[in-house]
């Protein structure tokens, strides 16, 4: 019961401190960076704490009422703590092909795939042997099929494998499409949703797929941006009557969201809206800069710290568990990072003439 109370502790004062780095826009006025990196960074860096206090409950054992306040709170939100992650990196990726055009998608199966998949693949290798460490077994199938996301050896798997799948998707649908770009946003729709339907088929959890048009929305969302902005930030009135009546949808499907499609138009409506707000509320902070640069190893190593602190009974000892798993996963994201740039250097080293692709 006391452990409760400390959730709750940790949450206030981490809104709290996001309280004292926020700035609304004046009257009439917008920040038109809302979709900067350095502001969407910030926006999934809040996400990523909403993600780590997700999983270290599942390690710790919480009783008394009053956790029943933080668990309404994450059942509310559900994967929504993954949307703007998703509905970022379509809006980025399609930035690039505007401005790059078809030398980024040629680039992107190494740049992105590979780049990503052999971070995400060294990661695999350190948790089998953490696991192997403190006593589990893995079998050999598992522990290839962990390598795609389709399996855990104790990470977190599904958000990689529907990210490595939505690569292919948008890879694809430009190498056809090329610099049609309406039709690739189209064919990145119809792909997405046929690879959501085969995820069903093979059950796996709605976790898998429940989120994954949160891309192709954030890849619509950049092309029709200037007509979009031309609407919202004519003005406050029209600003808010948008925000508000997003707010009241997303509010209904929500609280109507046992089916899938209801639950899918939740996701949607919920980054979208969180979109419109950053239009007119921004949010600066060392602390969420920091996070919002390390968000991948912070995102995919914090069960790792978990998974043998548990080992050593610290679980037993919530606030303590706690405490040194972030702590823990803050280190284990600075040296992971500070090793994968070091490889980076040497792996995707330009050569003359070279596009460089970020």
């Amino acid at each position: 019961m006391i452990w409760g109370g400390i959730v709750l502790i940790f949450l206030i004062l981490f809104f709290a401190m996001l309280l004292g780095g926020v700035n609304t826009a004046r009257k009439n006025e917008f920040f038109m960076d809302y979709c900067s990196p350095e502001n969407t960074s910030r926006v999934n860096a809040i996400f990523s704490f909403l993600i780590f206090f997700s999983h270290v409950t599942g390690y710790i054992d919480l009783t008394g009422d009053i956790n029943t306040i933080y668990f309404d709170f994450r059942n509310f939100v559900g994967q929504g703590v993954v949307v703007t992650y998703l509905f970022y990196s379509g809006y980025g990726m399609m930035e690039s092909i505007k401005r790059k055009g078809m030398d980024y998608i040629k680039s992107m199966p190494f740049n992105r795939f590979f780049k990503l998949w052999y971070h995400f693949a060294i990661v695999i290798a350190v948790y089998v042997i953490a696991g192997i460490a403190v006593g589990r077994k893995f079998k050999l199938v598992n522990v290839l099929l962990s390598l795609t996301g389709y399996k855990s050896v104790g990470n977190s798997n599904w958000y990689l494998f529907a990210t490595f799948a939505l690569y292919i998707i948008v890879f694809v649908s430009f190498m056809i499409f090329r610099n049609k770009k309406y039709l690739a946003v189209i064919s990145v729709f119809v792909l997405t949703m046929i690879f959501m339907v085969w995820e069903r088929s093979m059950d796996l959890p709605p976790r898998f797929y429940n989120t994954v048009l949160c891309l192709p929305t954030g890849m619509l969302f950049s092309l029709l941006k200037p007509y979009v902005e031309k609407i919202i930030t004519k003005n406050d009135i029209v600003w808010f009557t948008v925000f508000s009546s997003l707010l009241l949808v997303t509010a209904y499907f929500a609280l109507n969201s046992k089916t899938g499609l209801n639950y899918y138009l939740y996701m949607l409506t919920l980054v979208i809206l969180i979109v419109v707000a950053t239009m007119k509320i921004n949010i600066k902070s060392s602390v969420l800069d920091w996070f919002g640069a390390h968000i991948f190893s912070f995102f995919i190593l914090q069960r790792l710290p978990m998974i043998i602190l548990q080992s050593l009974g610290f679980n037993k000892q919530p606030y303590m568990f706690v405490m040194l798993s972030f702590f823990a996963t803050v280190f284990l994201s600075l040296v992971f990072d500070e090793c994968m740039d070091k490889l980076d250097s040497i792996i995707f080293k330009k050569k003359k003439g070279a596009v460089s692709v970020k």
